[in-house]
């Protein structure tokens, strides 16, 4: 397999290589640190099998690096490696056609693993990512009312009675999310407050408790 891998960090790459020629006995690595220098080296038709991006290096731009490689390059394999990325930056990569997000924090023996699912045609995407993708996806979803379904829990949390506290204690999120979240609810439902709240959601059936 011949790898184009671009990060702008030595250390890394010096790492992720050691690993990867333990792994590939018969692996060629070149290196790049900047999206230019990708663009430059994949003009010289050097028929690299895949190409590893850093989400964050010089040139990148965040997803924007990869959807200019797939336009010009649309024949080359490429995955898409960070320390940080939010999940709608995965999302965002994947769309465009990377076949997978590796995360710095992986072990030298997964990393490699996960370039080998890769290198065999699939994707790779960790199952915490592809986890905090499902659930983001899934709160972005809106009942009648406009609410999603984290604002419909804080709403039974409401006309329970509980306070911002306990409620983010039931739901495992912080007491400012609540508010946030509290603040949402009174907008899209027409309410000034907490109180007015609880009724309105028991007199349209948005909850299936509540205090009397």
């Amino acid at each position: 397999m011949r790898l184009l891998f671009a990060d702008d960090h030595p250390m890394f790459l010096d790492a992720v290589r050691e690993h990867l020629n333990r792994a590939f006995p018969d692996i060629e690595i070149e290196v790049a640190a900047n999206l230019g220098d990708v663009m430059t080296m994949l003009g010289g038709k050097n028929g690299f099998d895949l190409v590893v991006l850093d989400f964050s290096m010089p040139g990148m731009d965040g997803a924007d690096g990869v959807k200019m490689l797939r336009a010009k390059h649309p024949e080359v394999s490429v995955a898409v490696t960070s320390g940080v990325a939010k999940t709608r930056d995965v999302k965002a990569v994947l769309d465009l056609g990377a076949h997978g997000y590796l995360p710095k924090t992986l072990t030298g023996s997964a990393y490699a693993g996960a370039l080998h699912v890769i290198a065999e045609g699939g994707t790779y995407v960790p199952v915490e990512t592809m986890q905090a993708m499902a659930a983001e996806a899934a709160d972005r979803k809106v009942n009648a009312e406009g609410l999603t379904p984290r604002e419909m829990e804080v709403l039974e949390g409401i006309a329970d009675g509980k306070p911002n506290k306990q409620i983010a204690r039931d739901l495992d999120i912080h007491e400012v999310t609540v508010k946030l979240h509290a603040r949402s609810i009174f907008k899209k439902i027409g309410v000034q407050n907490r109180s007015q709240a609880a009724v309105i959601a028991r007199e349209r059936g948005l909850v299936t408790r509540g205090e009397m």
